[in-house]
Formats: C-alpha cells, sequence, structure tokens
C-alpha cells in the first residue's frame, strides 16, 4: 500500500509540484528583477527629471562667500542659458555675500542670514530653490540643515568653468 501511494505521489504529485513551482517562480524572479534594477533605474530618471524642471513657484538663492569676488555676473550668466531659470522674477531671487575672508567668529551671524533666508522662501510659498554656492563647504552645510526639509533645493557648485547643477540636496523630495 504504501508502495502504490508513493508511486502515485511520484508520477501524480511531483511533475505537479514542478510545474505549480515554475509557476510561482515566475512573478518572484520579475518582483526580484523589479526590485533590484527597476528601482535604481528609476530613481536615476526622476533624478534627471527633478534637475530639468524649475518647480512651480521657484527661487534663486546665491551665497557668495569668495573674497572680493561677485558672483552674481557668473550666476546671471548662467542664468541666462536656461529658459527655466531666466523666468525666475527679481524677488524671489536672494544672496547672501560677504566682501571679507569668513572666520569661526562670523558663523553665528551668517547662520542667522540663512535662517532669514531661508524663512523668506517659505513665506514666498517656494517650492524650489535653486542653491548657488560659492565658498566654503561649512557654510553649504549650514543652508543644507536649513533648506534640507523645507523645499525642494537644487545644488549648484561654482568653480572657474561656471556653474554645474549637482542636483539635489536630498533625494525623495
Amino acid at each position: 500500500m504504501i508502495d502504490i501511494v508513493t508511486a502515485w505521489i511520484m508520477a501524480v504529485l511531483d511533475p505537479i509540484g514542478v510545474v505549480v513551482g515554475l509557476i510561482i517562480a515566475v512573478p518572484v524572479v520579475w518582483t526580484w528583477i523589479d526590485v533590484v534594477f527597476g528601482e535604481r533605474r528609476r530613481k536615476r530618471r526622476w533624478f534627471r527629471e527633478a534637475r530639468s524642471r524649475p518647480g512651480q513657484r521657484p527661487a534663486i538663492l546665491i551665497v557668495d562667500l569668495l573674497a572680493a569676488k561677485d558672483i552674481r555676473t557668473a550666476v546671471e550668466r548662467y542664468r541666462q542659458t536656461h529658459d527655466a531659470l531666466r523666468a525666475i522674477p527679481e524677488d524671489r531671487i536672494l544672496i547672501i555675500s560677504r566682501a571679507e575672508r569668513l572666520c569661526a567668529e562670523d558663523m553665528p551671524e551668517l547662520a542667522q542670514e540663512v535662517r532669514a533666508a531661508a524663512g523668506r522662501l517659505i513665506a514666498a510659498g517656494v517650492d524650489t530653490v535653486h542653491y548657488f554656492h560659492a565658498g566654503p563647504a561649512a557654510v553649504a552645510a549650514i543652508v543644507g540643515a536649513e533648506l534640507g526639509n523645507a523645499q525642494r533645493v537644487m545644488v549648484y557648485q561654482h568653480d572657474p568653468d561656471g556653474y554645474h547643477n549637482f542636483g539635489l540636496l536630498r533625494a525623495g523630495l
């Protein structure tokens, strides 16, 4: 009797189990591929789209901490080459600058100025901030701390060739 049941299981149920297993494996493997590769592809596409969209109420924040340099003209040149940035009105362009070299004693006052600028941006209903930075990275950390949770912030870094869009300050917004 046991031999008959074992033979029946091996002859009938085993092939059915293999077919059912293969049928179940297809969506599991498909889901795994989508999670591993599709998520990364979607994030890259979303990041590219986010870099190219200006937002509904964009603003520009310029932090110029290079001593004896005025980077506003470089920002204006960059701004004129991009239609989305060119359309931003002057009342939504904020500038934080210092004429002399920045030192550690200046940080509390500068942090307060960054906080005030962030407040003005929020009060204006800005949904995207195009942040142009020239100067010490410590100040960029302060700006990131102030703006990181409020709006979508696009970071532009100054170098001798002009400005480069580095994308979002915080992905996922």
